[in-house]
C-alpha cells in the first residue's frame, strides 16, 4: 500500500523541542497550542512518549528511562542545534498512576508533575546550559475543552 500524503517536508529549520505525553487525549490539543499559541507552526522536533517530560527525570526504579530520555534530547539538542525546549504534562496521566503504584507515594500527583517538570528543566540546563527551557501543564474544563496553563519555574 502506498499513500501520497498532502502535506510536504518541513524544510526549514527548527530549534525547538518539545516533549510531552503519548495520551491520545492529548494530541490534538497539544499539537494545536504549539502551532497556533507558540506559533510554530508545526515546525518543532517532538520526543512523545508515556509521561513526556517526566522521561527527563531520574526515577530510583527505572534510571534507564532517563538515561535514555536524556541522550536523546542531547543528540536532537545538538544535531538541530536546539536553543528551545517546550516541556507539557498533563491531567490524568496513566504513566503516573503507574508510577505512584510503584513509589507508594501519597503526593498529589499535580505538584509531583510540576515538580518534575523543574526537575527536568535543572537537568535539561546540565546537558545544555544556554537552552530556554518552558513549562506547561495541560487539563479540561467542564465542556471537555483542553487548557494549557504555564507552570511556575
Amino acid at each position: 500500500m502506498n499513500y501520497v500524503c498532502s502535506s510536504r517536508v518541513q524544510r526549514a529549520h527548527t530549534d525547538v523541542l518539545a516533549v510531552y505525553c503519548s495520551d491520545h487525549r492529548f494530541q490534538a490539543g497539544v499539537r494545536e497550542f504549539l502551532d497556533q499559541k507558540l506559533d510554530l507552526r508545526a515546525n518543532y522536533d517532538s520526543l512523545v512518549v508515556p509521561g513526556g517530560p517526566q522521561c527527563l527525570v531520574e526515577f530510583e526504579g527505572l534510571p534507564k528511562f532517563s538515561w535514555a530520555a536524556r541522550k536523546w534530547s542531547r543528540v536532537l539538542i545538538d544535531l538541530h542545534s536546539l536553543k528551545r525546549m517546550i516541556l507539557v504534562a498533563h491531567h490524568d496521566c496513566g504513566w503516573y498512576r503507574w508510577l505512584e503504584d510503584h513509589r507508594h507515594s501519597h503526593d498529589p500527583v499535580r505538584r509531583r508533575q510540576e515538580d518534575d517538570l523543574r526537575a527536568a528543566k535543572r537537568s535539561l540546563s546540565q546537558i545544555s546550559p544556554g537552552l530556554a527551557v518552558e513549562l506547561y501543564y495541560a487539563s479540561w474544563n467542564a465542556d471537555d475543552a483542553l487548557i494549557i496553563e504555564a507552570v511556575p519555574c
